[in-house]
């Protein structure tokens, strides 16, 4: 029963998912969610009691599995550029998921309408990512590896230097979501190697 129970509130989750990156937060409804995914609306009602709380599930469903992996890094990695290369793969696959693509387009484009949206993405998604990249770094710095700094500091320069001249022009069509692993894996050999330079300890 309680398999059933998760499979059914999945269900709305993408059928809301699915909804919101093809019309739009604002244009999408409780009964419309509770059709696409087959059901009554009585019965999403038992799993979620608002648009915004299916928002944030679906941000969470969205970076599943993903987000988890940067914490992976120092266990999966013997030397500081390895753990960092780890930390950087893990950052940009997750960043250039065509799903998490969407959902930055989507809270660009609706953030002024809808400014608790962009709050609910932001605590669901970059904040929590960016708190597990926060780890990492501070795993780091008590090991030595980097200079003592302010971790969030650290942090939002290691994940600017990985992405830089990647993940803004995805977000703005210019570019297509790589379809390998060469292009994220030479963005972020550049990234590390500029971020060694700024905080590796000699």
């Amino acid at each position: 029963m309680r398999k059933k129970t998760e499979d059914r509130r999945l269900k709305f989750v993408m059928a809301a998912g699915k909804l919101f990156m093809s019309h739009g937060f604002a244009a999408v409804t409780m009964e419309s969610i509770a059709a696409e995914a087959a059901s009554s609306k009585a019965t999403l009602y038992n799993y979620f009691s608002s648009k915004e709380t299916l928002f944030a599930a679906y941000v969470v469903e969205a970076g599943k599995g993903l987000v988890e992996r940067l914490l992976d890094a120092p266990a999966c990695s013997q030397t500081l550029p390895d753990t960092l290369h780890h930390l950087g793969m893990s950052y940009l696959e997750l960043v250039t998921k065509p799903d998490i693509v969407a959902l930055n387009r989507l809270i660009i484009g609706e953030a002024g309408r809808f400014p608790e949206l962009a709050h609910l993405f932001y605590g669901e998604g970059p904040k929590k990512t960016l708190s597990y990249i926060d780890e990492v770094m501070s795993g780091l710095m008590e090991k030595g590896l980097l200079r003592q700094a302010e971790t969030r500091t650290v942090s939002l320069h290691f994940k600017v230097l990985c992405e830089a001249g990647m993940v803004e022009r995805i977000l703005w069509g210019l570019e297509p979501v790589p379809a390998e692993n060469a292009a994220l894996e030479s963005a972020v050999a550049t990234g590390v190697q500029a971020f060694i330079g700024l905080y590796a300890n000699p």
